[in-house]
Order: structure tokens, then sequence, then C-alpha cells
């Protein structure tokens, strides 16, 4: 007589094993990927915020014809023995810095904020945007836009007429 055993081979198992191994790795990458992924956005999500803010303040401020009230000025900061340095717009007015814009090198890296153009009615407003530091130039954004002082415009509207 003889007798069956029951249960799996050697090689049933190390198949079982192969695969499983295969399906463990596949959902690591998977995990890997995505949490790059959102650490991704979060950081262009962060630089548009404070993009959109500043913007925002500064044409508001531009239009009304108090621009100069403004500026971005170089802030130190020390975290573990390490000195970063952060290009942060400021209202001058009031002393009070609005938002961080740009992390760089050296404090002599942040930008003039702004220059009248040429028609003496408008701005050019430079912002960097993001870590503007020399190893990471891709995560840097220099943004320009003009703003223009409508009572400067009015003003020279109603001498033409």
């Amino acid at each position: 007589m003889s007798q069956r055993q029951h249960g799996f081979t050697l090689v049933e198992l190390m198949v079982a094993m192969a695969i499983g191994t295969v399906i463990i790795l596949g959902a690591g990458q998977l995990f890997l990927t995505t949490f790059k992924t959102f650490k991704t956005v979060d950081q262009v999500s962060r630089k548009q915020e404070a993009l959109i803010f500043a913007v925002s303040t500064l044409t508001e401020a531009g239009r009304k014809g108090n621009i100069g009230n403004y500026a971005i000025v170089p802030d130190e900061r020390n975290s573990e023995g390490i000195a970063r340095h952060y290009c942060v717009l400021q209202d001058l007015s009031q002393g009070q810095p609005i938002v961080d814009l740009a992390q760089v090198d050296q404090a002599t890296d942040c930008p003039m904020l702004s220059e009248f153009n040429e028609d003496d009615t408008s701005h050019l407003v430079t912002l960097a945007v993001g870590d503007c530091r020399e190893e990471k130039r891709a995560m840097c954004d220099v943004i320009t836009i003009f703003v223009t002082e409508r009572n400067k415009v009015i003003a020279s509207q109603e001498t033409t007429l």
C-alpha cells in the first residue's frame, strides 16, 4: 500500500514565494512613487500660494501708488547650526514680513523688488519663488509682472484731453 502525502512541494512553495516577492516589491515601488509625487505637489502648492498672495498684495499696492512701501529683504535663519537665507516680501511701512518667497545661497542673492518702467506709470516687479539655491535651481521660478499706477494713468489722460 502506498501512502499519499498531503501538502505543497518545494517547487510550489518557491513559486509562491517568488510571486509574493514580486507583488511586495511592486507595492513598495508604488508607495515610494506616490510619496515622491505628494512631496512635489506640496512644494508646487506652497510656491503657488506664496506667489498668488505676493502678486495680489503688490498689484493692489502698485495700483494705488504704494508699491514703495514694499521690498524684498534678506532674512537669515539658523537651524541646527546651519544658516539659511530667505528672500522675504516685507511691508516697510509696518515693518512686517508678508511672505517668504525664496531660499537662496547668500543674502545678497535677493532681487530688487521693482523698478520704474520707461513710461513712469508702471513698475516692473520681479519675484523669485521657491528654492533658488545653486544645487536646487530646478525648483526656482522667477516671475516678472508689470503693475500700473492707476492715478498716474488717469492724470496723464486728463492732461491730454
